[in-house]
């Protein structure tokens, strides 16, 4: 079970431990979408090495509920909605967040952590292999997804991370290929 600290606290919860003695807890911050989807990610690759595992998603808040679903289609489990009927939700294999990224999108991404001049960006991805054109729509294909900022300073174009390329960051791997 993953829920916030007074979830465990819970007559509800005892309940359900003194019914369920093997039930693992696992407590995460009930509003904090980034913290719920690692922990429950965590744990489903986890409990996948031992056997079949499922999702009922369903109580807590609405972020940690939003979170369990993306996390069983990330992970391609089972996820069952409860209010008040049972929904199976579908199984989705192979959907991940880093999918939408291109190679050079992935390099920039795991490397952009603070401003950093175009002009320093450009030779350092084109020593990994990238053409610059292909480095440029990368920016602009980040840019445009809100996950990288752009600004002229001194006279220099600079690109700086937004909190939201930090919260993806963990999500966008780098798989085969250039980077």
């Amino acid at each position: 079970m993953v829920g916030g600290r007074d979830s465990f606290r819970s007559p509800a919860f005892r309940r359900l431990r003194a019914f369920e003695p093997s039930l693992q807890s696992v407590r995460v911050n009930p509003f904090d979408f980034g913290n719920c989807l690692g922990s429950i990610e965590k744990v489903v690759e986890r409990e996948q090495e031992k056997g079949p595992v499922r999702i009922s998603a369903t109580g807590g808040t609405k972020i940690l509920t939003t979170a369990a679903i993306l996390a069983a289609f990330h992970e391609g489990v089972e996820a069952w909605y409860c209010d008040p009927d049972p929904i199976r939700l579908p199984i989705l294999r192979g959907v991940r967040i880093a999918a939408d990224f291109s190679p050079a999108e992935t390099f920039i991404a795991q490397r952009l952590r603070r401003s950093i001049p175009t002009t320093n960006l450009i030779p350092l991805m084109m020593s990994a292999g990238f053409a610059r054109r292909t480095i440029l729509t990368a920016v602009r294909s980040l840019a445009t997804k809100g996950l990288l900022e752009s600004e002229i300073e001194s006279g220099h174009p600079v690109l700086r991370p937004t909190a939201r390329l930090g919260l993806l960051r963990p999500h966008v791997r780098a798989g085969p290929g250039k980077a």
